[in-house]
């Protein structure tokens, strides 16, 4: 997307030096077309050829094309005639493409010539008066080429820092929100295939009909669920999806949804415990909260096994805590990878809270969220 804008200024600016470099050229056959026949036209157009063909190397060495451009204009003092035009143009190219020290030195040749040009039009007879006006014309004129130049030149490079930065951001902001899908994968496919695998584990080993029924009734259950949320998740990244065939949203799941959840983990006994009045939450904070429960209760199935757990949620005016319990391990140490945590504290931290967790002296493990309670504002 930013390559597009900078190789139009690329073009743009490639127009400029080629009508830049004309210039001279230009001057000369209007001098010529609208002035009385000189016996010098022939060199005047020369001259004005050669000074042309030395602004095309202006980007590359602005000082010798500065030079070579004052020599020829000097040539055409002694033929009796000038155009001044080409260095002028070679002078706002110093100060667009020089370096620092290239554009001091030109500047004080640049100067020392016209002091001189001045001291020999005085020698030669010309009024002081007249011969100062025009020297010191034509030396402001130079200076501010060259400053304009140079000014130029700081614009272009603020212009580069800015796409530069703006680059940087847009490739942040994606990789930002590629590290939030993964992380709602990770959470939707984790939970989801977790409780199914132990519900199918149970409906393998019951040997009651009923049971098992019901076990499968929950597998059935929680693979619509994650089929819902996935749908969600690809709607996102369907952007240019058309209206007939881009299924309708699915609202991120939120505090509403706890209840459901706690009731879908099969196996360990889990209590839902609220204190506090619940006031209307951010939807962001609602759906990280349901992340927090169902990532922790998921971690507890895999590495604890089925043992009493304790969720709580805890709403004051000024946060939301939630806190996910669990008693002491019955199944073989697992350490895992540590993603789940990682996940969970980032996306905490994305809306402004902090997540800790850790081991408990009985022998148990806490995670504990403690997220910002910013509530729904709404427009009158």
């Amino acid at each position: 997307m930013a390559a597009r804008p900078q190789a139009g200024r690329a073009h743009l600016e490639r127009l400029s030096d080629g009508l830049l470099t004309l210039l001279p050229l230009m001057v000369a056959l209007l001098t010529i077309l609208n002035g009385p026949a000189e016996r010098h036209t022939w060199g005047l157009l020369a001259v004005a050829a050669a000074q042309t063909a030395a602004l095309a190397w202006c980007r590359r060495f602005p000082l010798a094309v500065l030079l070579a451009v004052i020599g020829l204009e000097t040539l055409l003092i002694v033929i009796e005639s000038e155009i001044f035009v080409g260095f002028l143009v070679a002078a706002w190219s110093l100060g667009a493409w020089g370096k620092p020290l290239q554009q001091r030195i030109g500047l004080v040749i640049g100067l020392a010539l016209l002091t001189i040009g001045l001291v020999l039009s005085i020698s030669g007879g010309s009024p002081p008066g007249l011969a100062l006006a025009g020297i010191s014309s034509v030396a402001v004129m130079f200076v501010g080429f060259l400053v304009n130049g140079r000014l130029g030149a700081r614009q272009r490079t603020r212009i580069d820092q800015l796409e530069a930065e703006r680059a940087e951001a847009e490739q942040r902001a994606a990789e930002r929100e590629r590290a939030l899908l993964a992380r709602e994968l990770h959470d939707i496919l984790n939970h989801s295939v977790t409780t199914m695998v132990l519900d199918a584990t149970a409906a393998a080993e019951t040997g009651s009909p009923d049971e098992a029924r019901e076990a499968l009734t929950r597998v059935a259950q929680t693979g619509r669920n994650s089929l819902a949320e996935l749908r969600r998740l690809l709607g996102v990244l369907r952007t240019n999806a058309s209206a007939a065939d881009h299924d309708p949203l699915v609202v991120p799941p939120g505090l509403d949804r706890i209840d459901a959840l706690v009731e879908s983990i099969p196996g360990p006994r889990i209590d839902l415990v609220r204190s506090g009045t619940a006031g209307p939450l951010d939807v962001s904070i609602e759906h990280t909260a349901y992340r927090v429960v169902q990532e922790a209760l998921t971690n507890v199935l895999k590495h604890a096994g089925a043992v009493a757990t304790t969720v709580s949620l805890s709403f004051t005016a000024e946060q939301l805590s939630v806190a996910v319990v669990n008693e002491k391990s019955v199944a073989a140490p697992d350490p895992g990878t540590g993603m789940g945590l990682i996940g969970m504290r980032e996306r905490v931290s994305l809306v402004g809270g902090t997540l800790t967790a850790g081991p408990r002296a009985d022998g148990g493990f806490e995670v504990r969220a403690v997220l910002p309670a910013r509530s729904v504002t709404c427009s009158g």
